[in-house]
C-alpha cells in the first residue's frame, strides 16, 4: 500500500469581534491569530450537566462557566472569519474583527460562526500533524445557522457544511461540526464517496468517531463516546443522558436495520476498539490511510480490508492483528 502521509511539522495558533459591509474592509486587519469565545466542545460536556436545555438561544447564567476563549490560527487577516481551511462567510452577515478578537455569546449569530471556524481549523491542522497534506488542504466552505431545520449536512456538489438552527443552534455543538467535517473528508480523499447502505453507513459512523477523536482530548473524560450531548438536549427530553448517537454501542452487521444512521453505528464502534487499541494517533493515522483505498460504493467487508492493510503498512503485524480483531467483534470480517 502507498502511504499518503508524510511527516511534517506546522504551527498552530490564532480568532474575532464587529462589523462593516462585506467588501469595505481594511486590507490588513490583522495577521494570522486572534481571540474567539467557545463552547469546547459543548456546555453539557465542560459542566458534566445533563440538565441544560436550550431556552431560545439565551445566554442564561448557568451556561457562563462553559464558556473558554481560545486562539483561532491561520486566518487570512481579512478580518472575516476566513483562513487557510475554513470560509464561514457563507452569509449576509459575517463576523468581523479589526482588532483580532471574536468575543460573543451565544445569543449573537457570530458565535456559531467562531465555534465552526474553530472547529474545522483545528481539526485540518490535527490531520496534517498525522502526516496528511492532502486531505481536504482548502478552506472549508460553510454556511452558519442559515438552514432553520435541527440538521445539519455535507453538500458535496458545493463541497459545503451547512449548520442547522433548529433547536439548540447546531453550530454551538463542536461535536455536530465535526461530524460533518468528517463527511468533507471522506469527499476530499474520495470524491462521490458514500454510494449505497454500507458506504453511506460508512460515512455516517466515521463522522461520528472523527466527532468523537476531535472532542475526547476536551471532554475531561465526560462520556467522551457519546455525540452531540449539547445539540440533543432538544430531541431527547426527558433522557437521562443526551447523545444524537454513541460509538461504544455493543451493535454486530446482525444488528442492522437499513438506517444508515444506526447502521453507522457498527462501523464506528470497530473505530473506537481500533483507538482504545492503538491509541489516538496511531489509530487515526490509520483510518485516514485506509479511506485512500475505498471505493465510492465500498462494502463493510472490503472498507474492514483496507483499514487492516493500512495498519500493517504503519503499525506492523501486531497492529493489524488488533485491527482485524476489533472488525471481527463487529461481523464485519
Amino acid at each position: 500500500m502507498r502511504i499518503r502521509r508524510t511527516i511534517v511539522t506546522f504551527v498552530a495558533t490564532a480568532a474575532a469581534l464587529v462589523v462593516p459591509l462585506i467588501g469595505a474592509v481594511p486590507a490588513q486587519a490583522f495577521t494570522g491569530t486572534a481571540q474567539g469565545r467557545i463552547f469546547l466542545p459543548n456546555p453539557v460536556v465542560t459542566l458534566h450537566d445533563e440538565t441544560l436545555t436550550d431556552q431560545k438561544d439565551a445566554d442564561y447564567a448557568a451556561l457562563q462557566p462553559a464558556y473558554q476563549v481560545v486562539t483561532l490560527t491561520n486566518l487570512d487577516g481579512s478580518g472575516y472569519l476566513r483562513g487557510d481551511y475554513a470560509d464561514v462567510c457563507g452569509t449576509k452577515s459575517c463576523a468581523f474583527s479589526s482588532d483580532a478578537t471574536y468575543l460573543y455569546g451565544r445569543s449573537d449569530t457570530w458565535f456559531e460562526q467562531v465555534m465552526a471556524y474553530y472547529a474545522v481549523t483545528e481539526a485540518e491542522l490535527y490531520i496534517q500533524s498525522l502526516g496528511f497534506t492532502s486531505v481536504n488542504n482548502e478552506p472549508q466552505n460553510m454556511r452558519v445557522s442559515q438552514y432553520g431545520g435541527d440538521n445539519s449536512f455535507y453538500d458535496p456538489k458545493k463541497d459545503e457544511i451547512t449548520l442547522g438552527k433548529g433547536g439548540v443552534d447546531d453550530g454551538e455543538d463542536l461535536e455536530v461540526i465535526w461530524h460533518e467535517y468528517g463527511h468533507a473528508i471522506q469527499d476530499s480523499q474520495v470524491p462521490g464517496f458514500g454510494v449505497g447502505h454500507d458506504a453511506s453507513s460508512i460515512g455516517e459512523g466515521f463522522g461520528d468517531y472523527w466527532a468523537f477523536t476531535m472532542s475526547e482530548p476536551v471532554s475531561g473524560g465526560f462520556d467522551p463516546a457519546c455525540i452531540a450531548d449539547w445539540d440533543s438536549t432538544s430531541y431527547t427530553v426527558g433522557d437521562a443522558t443526551h447523545c444524537l448517537r454513541r460509538v461504544d454501542l455493543d451493535l454486530t452487521l446482525a444488528d442492522q436495520d437499513g438506517r444508515i444512521h444506526h447502521d453507522g453505528q457498527i462501523w464506528s464502534r470497530a473505530l473506537y476498539d481500533i483507538h482504545n487499541a492503538l491509541g489516538r494517533t496511531t489509530a487515526d493515522a490509520i483510518i485516514l490511510e485506509a479511506q485512500f483505498s475505498f471505493g465510492v460504493d465500498t462494502s463493510f467487508e472490503d472498507a474492514a480490508l483496507a483499514t487492516v492493510a493500512a495498519a500493517k503498512s504503519i503499525g506492523g503485524n501486531g497492529a493489524a492483528v488488533k485491527v482485524q480483531r476489533a472488525f471481527e467483534a463487529r461481523g464485519i470480517l
